[in-house]
């Protein structure tokens, strides 16, 4: 099963009373994903250097050595070596309406808002500014609180089923973008550059969590 008319993108943040609330928001009008992989290579263009200084002391090297490295007097051509380093990136760009609905965690009363949710009819600057705290408020890094559904990746809590990957994509969100429409007034345009993120094992995150709990606790009340 896929996701291909919308993405949801999942937020967790915590509460004053230190709950995690998890809001929820939608985009599918004039949604437009790109997929994007740049590279990091443990050796890239400097393989050519390599290659060059192989070709002339091939005659250095031994004999079955020399056999594996033939002479190859192409200029410009060298050896690239990929260790997996390297980013695979989503940038997403949609509008949202005045109605766009889930829009939060859905803690507010039909057609009122507050600063967890904002979803169905209520004014624009309610729904930027409420994805706007959530974004600002997160921890979006490889403790697993911000997620992204679409196609193949989704759990089937917005489809009839699980996508072939069986999760939602774990992502970082290194820059998003709120905008009014100056064209369109009745709606905002979101923009969200999405890195895959993989996720601590969960004894690193326990672990992390109590040195912030131990640092808290050393700073005076004033």
């Amino acid at each position: 099963m896929t996701l291909t008319n919308r993405i949801v993108l999942e937020v967790d943040v915590q509460d004053e009373n230190d709950q995690t609330r998890t809001g929820v928001f939608q985009l599918q009008d004039d949604l437009n994903v790109t997929g994007n992989i740049p590279r990091g290579y443990l050796m890239g263009s400097r393989g050519t250097v390599l290659r060059q200084i192989v070709n002339i002391g091939n005659d250095l090297l031994p004999e079955d050595l020399a056999d594996d490295f033939p002479d190859d007097l192409d200029n410009r051509k060298g050896f690239w070596v990929d260790g997996g380093g390297g980013e695979y990136l989503q940038t997403i760009t949609g509008n949202a309406g005045p109605t766009e609905d889930p829009w939060g965690d859905g803690s507010a009363d039909a057609g009122d808002y507050n600063q967890y949710d904002a979803s169905g009819d209520v004014p624009l600057v309610a729904k930027k500014q409420v994805l706007e705290w959530y974004l600002a408020q997160a921890e979006s890094d490889s403790q697993g609180r911000t997620r992204l559904h679409y196609g193949l990746w989704t759990d089937g809590s917005y489809s009839e089923s699980a996508g072939v990957f069986g999760q939602p994509m774990a992502v970082a969100i290194p820059e998003a973008t709120v905008t009014d429409d100056p064209d369109d007034p009745s709606v905002i345009e979101v923009s969200l550059e999405c890195s895959w993120a993989a996720l601590f094992p969960d004894h690193v995150v326990e672990a992390a969590e109590n040195v912030q709990e131990e640092a808290a606790e050393l700073i005076p009340d004033f």
